[in-house]
């Protein structure tokens, strides 16, 4: 009697059990630049289970740049990876964001053409320097590495041009223009072609060899205070899902099956530019994922150092608006 009681009672647990619903996952939608590395880590995460394996149902919003940089703004967005030097501004001026995470460093680079007589940032002064915007997270970031590193303001101290991406490539063949800093997938696009191009400046390689980090105000993972208030766990499992995607991609194998899947979307045009992601990507040039007291302070060692330099206006507290979500 005792032996069959048992048996009833652990088949009642496994029929409750077995029509238990599975817990539902969060919903979270992000925008995503056109054109960007982004596209290979968010795209290939989410068909590899990554935001899944953190409970995380993704949702990605595929925009032009500027409609990515208006989304979050708007709140169209809660959360997303962001122009991390853009998001300080916008904090400044009073917008409750945070920084949850790590991302895309300034993995840009300011590059010349091959046969031109110019060996170092300093060359540049009172030349043209041309940039795709002013505004944008990894032109603020480089902007403040050339002033802390010597002493010149591109702004002020170079004749400075500002035109769309791929202008900027055709301006610089012409001799149009004598350097550039271009976005992250036209950045690629130059490295792959030595023959071509040459780079004169990596901020990121700068602020490695005085911290021992990468810059990541090009775009790490920025919230509204509010959607992180209102479930903080949610917000860790994208922070931490979005890191993972991050190293994922840079497993050559997984960088192969998303180039094949989603490259186009990626800017990502032949062979020598998919070497190049490779090549970046196995170094550590691409995105720092880590989101730690000791990246935090480094970080905010470069918002100070950028503040001092009129870059930004005022820095906001670490404490406050850079959180480590446990």
């Amino acid at each position: 009697m005792k032996k069959a009681t048992m048996l009833a009672c652990l088949g009642l647990l496994v029929s409750v059990f077995a029509v238990a619903p599975a817990m539902a996952l969060d919903k979270v939608t992000i925008t995503v630049p056109r054109n960007s590395v982004f596209v290979l880590n968010s795209y290939g995460g989410k068909d590899a289970g990554v935001f899944k394996k953190h409970n995380i149902d993704l949702n990605i919003d595929l925009r032009p740049f500027k409609g990515h940089m208006a989304g979050l703004p708007s709140k169209e967005v809660m959360v997303t990876t962001y122009a991390g030097t853009a998001a300080i501004g916008r904090i400044n001026q009073g917008m409750d964001l945070v920084i949850i995470g790590g991302g895309l460093t300034v993995m840009q680079e300011v590059f010349v053409l091959k046969d031109s007589p110019f060996k170092t940032i300093s060359d540049l002064r009172g030349k043209k320097f041309a940039s795709w915007s002013t505004g944008a997270g990894a032109f603020k970031a480089a902007r403040a590495a050339i002033m802390d590193g010597y002493g010149i303001d591109v702004l002020k101290d170079t004749d400075f041009v500002q035109a769309a991406p791929p202008a900027l490539f055709k301006l610089l063949q012409r001799g149009d223009i004598d350097s550039m800093f271009n976005i992250s997938s036209l950045t690629i696009a130059a490295a792959s072609q030595p023959d071509k191009y040459r780079s004169i400046f990596v901020p990121n390689d700068y602020w490695k060899k005085k911290t021992g980090q990468p810059i990541v105000w090009s775009g790490p993972i920025v919230a509204w205070r509010s959607w992180v208030d209102e479930n903080p766990k949610r917000a860790m499992n994208l922070s931490n899902a979005l890191m993972e995607s991050f190293q994922w991609l840079r497993t050559p194998a997984n960088f192969d099956a998303v180039v094949k899947k989603y490259g186009r979307l990626a800017a990502v045009k032949n062979e020598a530019e998919a070497a190049t992601y490779k090549k970046f990507l196995s170094e550590g040039k691409i995105f720092l994922a880590k989101w730690d007291q000791e990246t935090r302070d480094t970080q905010w060692q470069f918002l100070k150092m950028a503040q001092k330099h009129g870059v930004l206006t005022k820095l906001p507290a670490k404490e406050k608006h850079g959180l480590i979500l446990k």
